[in-house]
């Protein structure tokens, strides 16, 4: 069975346009929410709205035992990846902190067996560049 790690930017649109990205949730396969994500889209809920919105989708991840929260192996390997993109990308984690949140979803999505769903094409080439993970790019 094919398992769909999404990105928080996908999650977002959604949010914006619910008929966005139809392919990726309502297509074969398992959609999981990372917790990294789901941290991610918290610190952006600003409104009660917002709020509402992020804590249904947590819900429902909730209810169905799907949602990754990242094992003490998947923080080191997310530490090897930063490690590779700050010698070889020349990433700087102290201007680009969100590169740290991509790596522990990355190492997520490889831990588990599954393809991440994203929109940030800069970041995640980079980090396939230094490790082998599933990606599509939406």
């Amino acid at each position: 069975m094919l398992k769909k790690l999404v990105d928080t930017n996908i999650f977002i649109d959604r949010f914006t346009s619910p008929e966005r990205y139809q392919d990726v949730f309502l297509t074969e396969g398992l959609v999981f929410l990372s917790s990294v994500v789901l941290m991610e889209l918290k610190a952006g809920a600003h409104t009660k709205a917002a709020n509402e919105a992020v804590h249904d989708v947590l819900s429902l991840f909730v209810r169905t035992g799907r949602v990754v929260v990242p094992s003490l192996k998947v923080y080191e390997t997310a530490g090897e990846i930063i490690a590779r993109l700050q010698s070889s990308k020349g990433y700087d984690i102290k201007k680009s902190a969100s590169i740290t949140n991509d790596c522990l979803i990355a190492a997520s999505a490889r831990s588990m067996g599954a393809v991440l769903y994203t929109q940030n094409k800069k970041d995640f080439e980079a980090i396939r560049d230094v490790f082998d993970c599933k990606v599509a790019f939406v």
